[in-house]
C-alpha cells in the first residue's frame, strides 16, 4: 500500500500523534495529515484527496457522524473509506454510523495491529 494518504480526525492531539505512530508502523510509507476539528478537515478534504479518512465521532463543532455525512453527499468523496474512531460505543451510534455509510467503526482505545486490519480490509476493491 505504497503512497497512501490518509486523514486523522480527533480533537485530542494525543490520539492524533498515536494514531499517525500506528499508521507509520503498519504503512512507512503512507502520508498522513490531521485536523483536530470537523471544520479544517472538511477544508483538508475540499483542497485534496486521501485514501481513507479515520475520524473521532466526538469533535468540538461538527460532528464526526455530520462529516461523514458531508463525505457521503459530495461526488469526489462519497466512495473515499471512512472509519470511525470513538470512545462511543452504544448501540445507537454504531446503527446511525452504518446507517450514514461508515466503512468501518473502532472503538477507543484504539490497538494498532486491529487498526492496520480495519484499514486493509477497507481498502480492498469489492
Amino acid at each position: 500500500m505504497k503512497g497512501l494518504s490518509i486523514l486523522i480526525i480527533d480533537d485530542v492531539p494525543f490520539m492524533r500523534q498515536f494514531i499517525r505512530g500506528c499508521l507509520h508502523m503498519s504503512f512507512p510509507d503512507c502520508r498522513t495529515d490531521e485536523a483536530g476539528t470537523g471544520t479544517s478537515a472538511r477544508e483538508k478534504m475540499e483542497l485534496g484527496s486521501f485514501d481513507i479518512v479515520l475520524c473521532d465521532w466526538e469533535l468540538p463543532d461538527v460532528k464526526g457522524h455530520e462529516l461523514l455525512m458531508w463525505l457521503r453527499s459530495e461526488s469526489n468523496t462519497k466512495s473515499t473509506p471512512f472509519i470511525m474512531v470513538t470512545g462511543n460505543n452504544t448501540k445507537e451510534h454504531i446503527v446511525k454510523a452504518r446507517e450514514l455509510g461508515v466503512t468501518d467503526y473502532i472503538i477507543k482505545p484504539v490497538n494498532c495491529s486491529s487498526l492496520e486490519k480495519k484499514i486493509i480490509a477497507a481498502l480492498k476493491p469489492v
